[in-house]
This record gives C-alpha cells, structure tokens and sequence, in this order.
C-alpha cells in the first residue's frame, strides 16, 4: 500500500503540480508602499515636490502624486503589473519610463524602487 501511494504521490496525483501563474495583486494603503519613485537631478540631487504620475500600461486609472522634501514619492498599486511612469519638475524636462514592471513583493522587501534623472530646461541644460 506505502509502494501504491508513493507511485501516486510522485505523479501528484494528491495534489496539483501546476505552477501558480502571477496575477495582479491589489495593493492596500495598510502597510508600506509597493512603490516608491525618486527624483533627481543630473547630479543625484533629489528634487522635492515634483510631479510624478503612474499609469498601468494596459488602462486603468492613473495615480499622481507629489514627492516630499526627498524627492520621494509613495504610490500603492497592483503588483505584477507593468507602469509607465512620468516625472516632472520645475525647470526641468519631463522624462518617462514605459514598461516598468512591478513584480511581486518579497517580505525582506515589499517596496519596489525606480529613480528618475530629469535633465535641467534652458541654455545650460546638457540636451542631447
């Protein structure tokens, strides 16, 4: 009978063997963010009270936020989905990001992180 139910069990036949595929997780404002944005100048500098916006990549609504005095801004959406995200400041040039990915949070880490370089507008700027 042990012979029996160890042929079965190495099939999985107690049990399934399908892998779980990553769907969207909704993100709650009870715990810390799943994503966190800085902004920043050419030279590292974060740039506080900027713009940034955050859009799923396949519809949905946007969330705005501004950063605080860091240059950080807090946003809870769903993880496994993919973001464009825009960030604007003051004198500076708008930059996007498409296709960024937001995957599932690990418990040692449960914020994902993205910085965004913004080149300054003007005469001085290095504009390519």
């Amino acid at each position: 009978m042990l012979t029996v139910f160890l042929f079965l069990l190495s099939f999985g036949t107690f049990g399934t063997t399908a892998r779980p595929v990553a769907m969207p997780v909704p993100a709650t404002e009870d715990g810390p963010p799943t994503l966190q944005v800085e902004v920043v100048d050419p030279v590292w500098i974060p740039l506080p009270y900027s713009d940034v916006t955050v859009k799923a990549v396949k519809g949905g609504a946007s969330k705005s936020a501004h950063a605080d005095e860091n240059g950080i801004a807090k946003f809870w959406v769903e993880t496994g989905v993919e973001y464009t995200i825009e960030a604007k400041a003051d004198n500076f040039n708008p930059k996007t990001l498409t296709h960024v990915l937001i995957a599932k949070p690990k418990p040692s880490a449960p914020t994902a992180h993205v910085q965004i370089k913004l080149e300054p507008k003007g005469p001085f700027a290095n504009n390519k």
